[in-house]
């Protein structure tokens, strides 16, 4: 009787392939979710920066702080996005698991379902075991490689001039430095704070280029098991 029911519970692979049908779907679903929550983001933080520049040299009594805190709600919405990348990248390597594995295997006739097939026990133990991808400090990076570093350089600029400009043309390096203070903060020491927020954001920059995180992982469905564990190691 025992026999009968484990035999029953085992799926047929007709059974096994409609259910990942219908889990691929769903999966390509929540990925595309959390990709239309990053372009959102995204968007916001445009339109954050088009809306500082543009009310910011609208008005010459407006102080340079003010794209100051532009750069802050920019810095804010890249950390959200960054935490949104990170959901993301972590259900899109699903889907490449399932694109370069069962896509592929149905497309070419060689699928492998067989008990031991490695990208089935690692899709099982990440449904388990769901874990992130990427860590925090690659998202930020990816982001800034992606999108952000522009828009901060678009701010920067803008804060820049601003300095030049309001609330008088500055003629000289003595003027721009009294104009760039901020209240008792001297004008050396707030351009100081900016020129090291800008590497910042190029040390970033160079960690974001580097593959790293779940869509950088890449699967060879005729390779065998220990191959492709060893691809996950390099990466």
């Amino acid at each position: 009787m025992s026999q009968d029911s484990a035999s029953g519970d085992k799926l047929t692979r007709g059974e096994t392939i409609t259910a990942l049908v219908h889990y691929y779907r769903a999966e390509v679903t929540r990925s595309l979710a959390w990709r239309t929550r990053l372009d959102r983001t995204t968007n916001w933080a445009v339109g954050t920066t088009a809306a500082f520049l543009g009310f910011g040299f609208s008005h010459p009594e407006i102080t340079h702080a003010f794209f100051l805190f532009g750069i802050a709600i920019a810095y804010i919405l890249l950390f959200v996005e960054a935490r949104r990348y990170r959901f993301y990248d972590a259900y899109e390597y699903r889907v490449r698991l399932l694109n370069q594995n069962f896509i592929y295997g149905v497309l070419t006739s060689r699928l492998r379902l067989e008990e031991g097939a490695y990208w089935l026990a690692e899709l099982a133990s990440d449904l388990r075991y769901p874990q992130y991808k990427m860590d925090r400090v690659h998202a930020l990076g990816r982001r800034i490689y992606s999108n952000y570093i522009y828009l901060f350089l678009v701010l920067i600029a803008g804060w820049l001039l601003k300095i030049k400009l309001h609330p008088l043309s500055a003629d000289n390096w003595e003027q721009y430095l009294r104009q760039a203070a901020l209240g008792a903060i001297p004008g050396w020491l707030v351009l100081s704070f900016i020129g090291l927020f800008f590497l910042h954001l190029l040390v970033f920059l160079v960690i974001g280029r580097r593959k790293r995180g779940g869509r950088d992982i890449f699967f060879s469905p005729s390779g065998s098991g220990q191959d492709t564990k060893s691809s996950l190691e390099e990466t």
